[in-house]
């Protein structure tokens, strides 16, 4: 399956290659073969170059591979912004023609150029300075200790190659600032890949609350494996709820684990067999948007969750509020049930977020 998901990746991003060397031959007017050609190679060689950095760096996990590896992602989405800038130029080229003005060659070619570098910009700005994202949400029989307390969600971080101590620590630092009562880690931690970690425990031993730090799978921490990320957080500050549920306070935090099983059966999995009562306030971390009707049947209150990466790149964000059937992002309250979805504070392939930002999400529990 792995194998068939790295051939189809393989095909489309060679095809979007030769997208964009049609488009630099046709808008930039490279009319001698030697021109062409010259250009073709340049276009293959960064086409080569996105497949060779994805295998060095899981062969080897040094400064060099690292860097290679976040450079050759930062094109992948550099040549997704080149494709919408060149629907851009010929948008404005129809519209033209409607209009019975056209156009100046130069003009074009500054618009795709500045358009491409101005969005990748902004992308990579927005993949590295997280904002914090702040909701409000009202709990049944929210237990006094909790009434007005804040806590801070983060998820999909992806510790690897690209985000690494400097990114965790200034992280770390910002949760600090917001004073959380406790922090609730959903889902990929870790990228998936193995990668030098001997830095991680420094950052958490600074992450401070009053409760604790609490933390379920997502499917990038079983990439990487589940016995090596319990080895990695076994001596810090990190609980991981494996499936399982802690009383803290009197409010009920469960854990549940990320299942590529597409049958996968929420309430049979955890709820049933840890203890749980639909009588006591409640919190959910579950690393994807989904079994969101079972949740909320079962008197979860409220339920954390990531995953979708808010699309990361323009235009999939659309395409993740379609998948997840409207839930893609966001607080959505019904019923006295609330779901949270965050955008993340990493990022997965491209180093670079186009148009959404990474968060941390700060939410005060307020009672019902």
């Amino acid at each position: 399956m792995q194998l068939l998901f790295f051939a189809v990746s393989a095909l489309m991003l060679l095809f979007g290659h030769f997208i964009a060397w049609l488009a630099i031959v046709k808008f930039f007017g490279l009319a001698t073969v030697n021109a062409k050609i010259i250009s073709a190679v340049i276009i293959l060689a960064l086409f080569i170059s996105a497949i060779l950095a994805s295998y060095l760096i899981h062969k080897w996990d040094n400064l060099a591979t690292r860097w290679y590896y976040m450079v050759a992602g930062f094109w992948i989405g550099v040549l997704l912004n080149l494709g919408l800038m060149i629907l851009v130029v010929l948008a404005i080229k129809l519209f033209g023609f409607w209009f019975g003005f056209t156009p100046g060659t130069q003009l074009l070619q500054i618009i795709l150029i500045l358009g491409t570098i101005i969005i990748s910009a902004l992308g990579l700005f927005n993949a590295f300075t997280p904002k914090v994202k702040e909701y409000e949400v009202k709990i049944k029989d929210l237990p006094v200790s909790w009434y007005g307390k804040s806590v801070v969600q983060i998820s999909d971080v992806h510790l690897g190659p690209v985000y690494r101590r400097h990114f965790l620590s200034r992280v770390v630092d910002r949760v600090n600032n917001l004073e959380p009562e406790a922090v609730f880690i959903t889902g990929d931690l870790f990228d998936g890949m193995e990668a030098d970690f001997s830095w991680m425990h420094e950052p958490f031993a600074k992450l401070k609350t009053k409760k604790g730090v609490y933390y379920s799978f997502g499917n990038h921490d079983l990439y990487l494996g589940f016995n090596r990320v319990k080895d990695l957080l076994k001596d810090g500050q990190v609980q991981i709820l494996d499936n399982k549920l802690v009383v803290v306070d009197d409010l009920q935090i469960i854990g549940i684990n990320y299942s590529f099983n597409q049958d996968f059966d929420l309430y049979e999995a955890i709820l049933e067999n840890s203890g749980y009562s639909e009588a006591k306030p409640s919190i959910l971390l579950y690393h994807e948007p989904k079994n969101i009707n079972l949740a909320s049947k079962a008197g979860i209150d409220l339920q954390l969750s990531g995953h979708t990466h808010r699309g990361q790149l323009f235009p999939f964000g659309a395409l993740a509020k379609l998948a997840y059937k409207g839930y893609g992002y966001g607080l959505f309250v019904r019923d006295g049930f609330s779901l949270i979805v965050s955008s993340g504070l990493g990022t997965w392939g491209p180093p670079m977020r186009t148009p959404n930002r990474s968060e941390i999400v700060k939410i005060t529990l307020q009672p019902l």
